[in-house]
């Protein structure tokens, strides 16, 4: 138990390839004709800064560089939602 609670970032390095199976996914009922590119490369910039920040084998800069890129995904995502 001692491992998961010391290894509990590999689930936010797991969201990553998860999510782009689901883009693909989502995106091949439509043949890839309508993909919001710009969408999809901030939820993987997001999921990506999200496992750099939760990692402690990377140094408290880049660390950091990722947490500022998390607030400003978060925001961004938050005001660019689609109309339902």
């Amino acid at each position: 138990m001692n491992w998961l609670e010391a290894h509990v970032y590999l689930a936010t390095w797991l969201a990553l390839p998860t999510a782009i199976l689901i883009a693909i996914f989502q995106n091949s009922r439509t043949k890839f004709q309508k993909v919001d590119w710009p969408r999809s490369l901030i939820y993987f910039a997001f999921l990506s800064a999200l496992a750099v920040a939760f990692t402690p084998d990377f140094d408290q800069g880049a660390r950091t560089t990722a947490q500022f890129l998390l607030t400003f995904g978060f925001v961004t995502l938050m005001f660019d939602r689609k109309p339902h």
